[in-house]
């Protein structure tokens, strides 16, 4: 490979730091981010997409694809790690299921919408009712003013009575100038979206009046939901409207559990389809959530058995396709390693397998050894070690003393073994710990690398 000018060298790097957006996912209207997209799902193991779609009614015959079934709603979690490519795929699955003869979906992007650091149950309602209508005014999707009137209503006898127009924005008259329509109480729903979102002061009474009248509320937004599901097939746009929820996988632990096993009575209520992005420390202990939602889990990229000393091929080749799509190939050494009998490039090899597979994580060593070169040199062996160990030290920060005694414990044993507590919930979600495809964890393998790991091992 020819060497690179010194320009060509800042204006590659600079070019591959733009690809490298690991805290927001890709946005599937714009070509440039499509231009990114690799399929995973064939290296995540027994992740099968066809399943997701069975269960919303999703049939593909021939090349016929038809919306099957009578269920009224049907209410999943989509769960996994954070920075696994839940976002992405949901988005590709937007993308694929929002067809006149399938599904109106309405993408609710929470980290977009609200303050997902102080997230409540009914923010989300909320969030659902803005977007929803937003997305049907923008569609010039006709809405009969009888059918928003209850929700119009709602907001003047339960929203005014406690909080002033001063405080919400929110002005809810009298009269001919109060007759229902998609925008008048789309800005209702937005006004009060935002105050949740920027104001501390009166957060907390929008979300009591909503709790205190959630039926109600319930109520008005199923007549509203009913309507556009008729009005939508009538228009031939499509058979149901399907909410997609993304974001709420960030939730803390404390707040995940409110809000997902809480408030499952109150969330079964809305009568509509939906898949919420579910953090997977959740689906550990998933007793109750069975009960309520069908859980589909998007696993890790296994780059190989637990313990095992060899990786597997599939998933290697697909990863390498995976960076050279965010940084240019001319970036890296030219050197190789073989193995298995098949040759790699070295530095791919090396960032790849001390990934564990986490996506996120590879985007994140990939920007650290971005760093490492201010643009001045190709991406080498020692270059890459730097960005591993700098991974390595940001995940030291957020285990216990008494953390390496599990870890070691789990990664001795068998796949079956995955104790289930507080601990590992917390070492889950903070990634310290990774789960694969039938549910097997293994210590992250940039944590391996660090001498604490490596000391409670020798132990």
């Amino acid at each position: 490979m020819s060497a690179l000018s010194p320009i060509e060298l800042i204006e590659l790097t600079y070019a591959a730091k733009d690809n490298l957006r690991y805290e927001q996912p890709l946005d599937l209207s714009k070509p440039e981010d499509r231009a990114l997209l690799v399929d995973l799902n064939t290296a995540r193991g027994d992740f099968n997409e066809n399943k997701l779609l069975f269960e919303l009614g999703v049939v593909t015959l021939g090349d016929n694809t038809s919306l099957q079934g009578h269920s009224t709603e049907k209410y999943l979690l989509f769960g996994g790690h954070r920075g696994c490519g839940k976002s992405t795929e949901l988005r590709c699955l937007a993308v694929k299921l929002h067809h006149p003869d399938l599904f109106y979906v309405v993408m609710v992007d929470t980290l977009a919408e609200l303050d997902i650091n102080n997230l409540r149950y009914c923010d989300i309602l909320l969030a659902q009712g803005k977007v929803l209508i937003e997305q049907l005014a923008r569609d010039d999707i006709a809405i009969d003013a009888v059918h928003l009137h209850r929700l119009q209503e709602w907001f003047k006898q339960r929203i005014k009575t406690q909080i002033t127009e001063q405080q919400t924005g929110a002005k809810l008259e009298a009269g001919a100038e109060a007759r229902a329509s998609l925008p008048l109480v789309g800005g209702l729903f937005a006004k009060l979206t935002n105050a949740i979102s920027h104001n501390t002061s009166y957060k907390e009474e929008i979300r009591e009046s909503v709790r205190n009248h959630y039926s109600e509320f319930a109520n008005a937004f199923n007549e509203l939901i009913q309507h556009a599901n008729e009005q939508l097939n009538a228009a031939n746009k499509a058979k149901k409207i399907l909410f997609i929820v993304d974001g709420t996988d960030r939730l803390p632990s404390i707040e995940a559990e409110d809000f997902f096993t809480g408030n499952i009575d109150q969330l079964t209520q809305i009568r509509s389809h939906f898949i919420y992005c579910t953090p997977i420390h959740i689906l550990v202990e998933n007793g109750k959530i069975n009960q309520t939602f069908k859980v589909f889990r998007l696993p890790m990229i296994k780059i190989a058995e637990k313990n095992a000393p060899d990786y597997f091929p599939s998933p290697l080749a697909i990863l390498s396709e995976f960076i050279e799509k965010r940084v240019d190939k001319a970036l890296f050494a030219d050197a190789t390693i073989n193995h298995n009998g098949a040759s790699y490039n070295s530095v791919y090899f090396e960032l790849i397998t001390h990934s564990g597979g986490h996506l996120r994580d590879l985007i994140r060593l990939l920007d650290y050894c971005l760093a490492e070169t201010l643009g001045q040199k190709k991406i080498d062996l020692d270059i890459a070690k730097l960005a591993i160990k700098q991974l390595a030290t940001e995940y030291r920060y957020l285990i216990l003393e008494t953390d390496y005694t599990l870890l070691k414990t789990i990664d001795s044993k068998d796949r079956d073994y995955t104790p289930t507590s507080e601990q590992s919930r917390r070492l889950l979600y903070d990634l310290v710990l990774l789960e694969y495809n039938s549910y097997w964890w293994q210590t992250h393998p940039a944590v391996k690398t660090l001498s604490a790991y490596q000391h409670a091992v020798a132990l």
